[in-house]
């Protein structure tokens, strides 16, 4: 069988739902500090830019064709429904990032449940909510990888239960492969679950042996429900943005990412990783253990057959090649990501506690019970041991917030609170602006739309001179464009210690020719069409 018999309950009949109970006591105010965290820091710059383009949306402005960037749609379709839903306010979105964070949680626990029974999952889901939080990841912010992981728990919770109930398994496959798909809706490296998951059909072993036939035959309903997921996307972009310029952010746009010298390679250093795993003591430790069981196994097969004792069975889930699969798939995709950030290794949690799950159903496993139904010793000082280590986790996330906090009660920095007044004055709610380097919170609170497809310049400093092309085309936009307020400051691109950027003479010469400083003291980078009164 490649599930186990779930996990004995000390009392089944009279407690069946004391885990998940105690699971959900414990998460809540988890879940609710790191949202408070999600939503009141101010170094989530993203945050603003998904905000802005879900306004743009509902405005009616058309995704990749007046609004361009080389992320999938689903983030910014999510923050137009959020702010349709609540008249425009934040919290609409927030509060759908606050049921994915939820949703998350549940289906760990459903996850771990088929996997391991409710005890482990219990303590399994209580380690999802916390180290999927972890302010490091910018998981349960406003970002794609909050929707995400909510994805690829479904499409794993899908799967197991195709093991479980082979009965159901085409109908289950075909919805697995279609959650999975879903993944790509948000990241383009959202390949890690279904792939560790079609990898584990491929290999998998049960109790009668399938045919060839019948193993391709899975296969195929898992592709699939994978492909329909894809399909669908790609129909809904066609219906609903450019498909040109879709297909240039979406995909064309990433390749130039690993150029030679400019952010990644096929073959990524991992060495970056190390450094931002601090508060990831625990499920490390736990998931590494469970590499011993196979190791430990060797040598008790080499006992046995030089006359030693027969070993007692110990219920190891075959899961755990699923789980170490899906863990290497997203630590390599978590590395291919451009500029080494830790938030990219958000894809890499759900597995992580996973794993760590596995070494607390051996713990809980291992226990004999005895009559008066005190756990062994060894299970007690594991559950210390684990308290005691959860604590680094919530200490980092009790101080972020607190540190949060206090910055947000100082408000925003008065001179970014003058710029954006000033750009309301010298512009009315209709006339467009747009802003060099990325500036998405001057968007949003200025209210403005932007002139063109482009929110600014990051895209073209990231490649350096491979960015000309973007350059050029930025400034053939603007000057057909010629928005009311153009916020540049191109100093920045003539820096001695940035040889390498694009040129900018051309947009440069033709805004000296057509614009004008008001204010050149307080605001020398306000740039404002002239013959236009002030």
């Amino acid at each position: 069988m490649i599930l186990p018999a779930p996990v004995n309950d000390p009392s089944p009949q009279r407690r069946p739902n004391l885990p998940g109970v105690a699971a959900l006591i414990l998460c809540l105010p988890i879940i609710a500090l790191s949202q408070f965290i999600a939503h009141i820091r101010t170094d989530d710059i993203d945050g603003w830019f998904f905000l802005h383009y879900g306004r743009e949306l509902l405005g009616g402005a058309m995704l990749y064709g007046d609004l361009w960037d080389i992320k999938p749609p689903a983030i910014f379709w999510i923050n137009a429904l959020g702010l349709g839903l609540s008249g425009g306010s934040p919290a609409g979105v927030w509060v759908l990032c606050g049921l994915a964070s939820i949703g998350s949680a549940a289906l760990l626990f459903r996850v771990a449940r088929r996997a391991y029974g409710p005890s482990a999952a219990a303590i399994g889901t209580v380690f999802a909510v916390m180290y999927f939080n972890l302010w490091t990841f910018h998981v349960g912010c406003n970002r794609p990888a909050t929707f995400l992981i909510l994805t690829e728990l479904g499409c794993m919770g899908l799967y197991l239960k195709t093991i479980a109930q082979p009965a159901n398994s085409a109908r289950m496959l075909f919805w697995a492969g279609l959650c999975g798909g879903l993944g790509l809706w948000f990241k383009q490296t959202a390949f890690a679950a279904p792939a560790a998951i079609f990898i584990h059909l491929l290999i998998a072993r049960s109790g009668s042996e399938p045919t060839h036939a019948s193993r391709w035959k899975k296969v195929s309903r898992f592709v699939i429900g994978y492909a329909a997921s894809v399909a669908l996307l790609v129909i809904i972009l066609v219906l609903t943005s450019d498909s040109q310029w879709a297909w240039d952010g979406i995909v064309g746009f990433n390749r130039n990412f690993f150029a030679p010298g400019i952010a990644t390679s096929v073959t990524p250093s991992l060495h970056w990783i190390l450094p931002n795993l601090r508060g990831l003591e625990l499920p490390l430790i736990l998931a590494v253990a469970t590499l011993a069981g196979p190791v430990f196994a060797i040598f008790r097969r080499t006992s046995v057959s030089t006359g030693g004792s027969q070993p007692e069975s110990n219920a190891q889930p075959p899961v755990l090649l699923l789980f170490w699969i899906w863990m290497v798939l997203a630590i390599y995709l978590s590395a291919v990501g451009p500029h080494n950030r830790p938030m990219y290794l958000a894809v890499a949690l759900p597995p992580l506690v996973m794993l760590a799950t596995h070494s607390v159903f051996l713990l809980i496993n291992s226990s004999p019970r005895l009559q008066n139904r005190m756990p062994a010793h060894h299970v007690v000082i594991g559950v210390l041991w684990f308290a005691f280590m959860l604590w680094t986790p919530l200490q980092m996330q009790l101080d972020f917030a607190l540190r949060q906090y206090h910055w947000k009660e100082r408000g925003p920095d008065p001179q970014f609170i003058e710029l954006v007044e000033a750009i309301k004055r010298h512009t009315q709610p209709e006339d467009a602006i747009f802003a060099d380097g990325y500036a998405p919170e001057l968007y949003w609170r200025a209210n403005r739309r932007q002139a063109i497809r482009y929110l600014g310049t990051e895209k073209i400093v990231q490649l350096q001179q491979l960015g000309q092309p973007l350059m050029d085309e930025t400034t053939r936009s603007l000057i057909t464009a010629r928005p009311k307020v153009i916020l540049f400051d191109f100093k920045r691109f003539h820096a001695n210690d940035q040889p390498n950027l694009a040129s900018v003479e051309t947009l440069e010469n033709w805004v000296r020719d057509n614009y004008h400083l008001p204010e050149p003291d307080r605001f020398p980078t306000l740039w404002i069409r002239q013959s236009e009164p002030e």
